[in-house]
This record gives C-alpha cells, structure tokens and sequence, in this order.
C-alpha cells in the first residue's frame, strides 16, 4: 500500500482536510467563547409609538449576551416578534460590536369589542389603547376584510362629515354602521358598499335636518329605506 504512490496522496489529503476541519472548528470554538469581539452596542432602529421600552431592553438583555458571536440572533428576533405591539423583527449582527434591531411596529385602527385592538392588517391583537378609536365586531379570521370594508365605507361617508363610531359584522355575514352622531345605519349582506352610496345620497336632502331624532336607518331594501326615529319623537316610522 505505501508503495502506491496514488493511495498514498490521497491518504494525505484526507488527512489535511481533516486537519482542517479541526482547526475551522478549533476556531469557531474559540470565537464563541472569546473574550473578543464583545457586544458593545444593541442598536434599536425603527419609528416605535406603542411598544414599551422596558420591554424591548429585557428581550435585549436575555438574548444578546456574550460576544458577537455568542449573542443568539435568530431566538432574539423570535422574542421580539412575539410581543404585542411588534409586527416584524429583524435582528442582525454588524460587525465589530454592534447588534442590529430593527422593529416595524403595528398600526392600531380599532378596538376589538371581544378584548383587544385591530391592525392596520387586521390582526387583533393583545394590547390596549386609551385612543378614542372605532369598535369593531366580528367574528374571528374576520379582521382583514372589516379593516378594508373601514376605510370604504369611511371614504363615502368623510365628505358628509360623518365617522364609524362602531362597525358590526355580525355571524349572519351582514353589516352595521353606528356613526359619530348615534344613528344606526344597516346594509345588510349584500351590496354594502352600493346600500352607503345610497345613504351618502339621501342623506343631505332628507336625514340630516333630522338626525337628532333617528335611531336607525335600514338601507336593506330594494328601492328605497326605512327610518327608526326614537322613541321620545312621533313622526312617521318610515321615508
């Protein structure tokens, strides 16, 4: 076997890759566990509102230790995308002695009547707010589609001067408005958005002159809408 000069050269340069292998990971090994390279800065980069301060230093704090090398990115960026006012994380490494901390915060729209707040996403999510924010009822999953169907229906309604106080989705799939001024207004489970239209016509020339004394409007038939006046008022139940 010594005489093949071929197995020979190839035994040699098993050899030397082993070798190293071993010094790489002799290396790596002493990198870790180094007193070199420490963290010297955690680096918080992003436009924060909302998230506590205190929280973010104690997730630093408990995954960022030891040196560069040490400091565990991947169960730090985890950590921080699990806390309630954070919507994505990226952590990062930057070399000699920074960490990289990069949080997108969520963007509250409204309360969640079950416990909570929505999105801008429509995530509801853990936290609360003293804002003056609309209410929004739904069922669970429903939270995207309410946020979108939010800002249509605000957008017919902005030019009259109204706002959605509270937006209702309820298990039948139908939909409810409950404006700044108390009225109920009722689309029901079809052609919502066509049903407001419909109440941003009517409303200059008919409703608003009497909005003091209207519970509700049903914008659900077909050809025209029914009016609920309260129950103090004796006009007429209907327009």
């Amino acid at each position: 076997m010594w005489d093949d000069a071929g197995a020979l050269g190839r035994l040699t340069r098993r050899l030397l890759l082993l070798m190293a292998f071993l010094l790489i990971g002799s290396g790596i090994a002493w990198l870790y566990n180094s007193k070199y390279f420490p963290v010297k800065q955690i680096a918080i980069q992003g436009k924060l509102k909302y998230a506590s301060g205190k929280e973010l230093q104690t997730v630093a704090r408990e995954h960022i230790r030891g040196n560069m090398f040490r400091a565990d990115i991947d169960s730090a960026q985890a950590a921080f995308q699990e806390l309630p006012w954070i919507d994505s994380a990226m952590v990062r490494r930057r070399f000699p002695e920074t960490v990289e901390i990069i949080l997108t915060e969520r963007v509250p729209v409204a309360h969640w009547r079950a416990g909570g707040l929505v999105d801008s996403k429509g995530n509801v999510f853990a936290a609360s707010l003293k804002q003056d924010l609309p209410i929004f009822e739904g069922q669970q999953g429903t939270g995207k589609d309410m946020v979108k169907h939010y800002a249509d229906f605000s957008g017919i309604l902005s030019p009259l001067k109204l706002t959605i106080k509270e937006l209702i989705y309820t298990p039948r799939s139908a939909w409810l408005l409950v404006l700044d001024n108390g009225i109920t207004v009722r689309l029901g489970r079809e052609n919502e958005i066509k049903r407001l239209q419909q109440f941003a016509q009517i409303w200059p020339s008919l409703l608003r002159k009497k909005q003091s004394r209207i519970e509700y409007v049903d914008m659900r038939y077909k050809d025209g809408f029914s009016v609920r006046y309260r129950p103090s008022e004796n006009p007429s139940d209907s327009e």
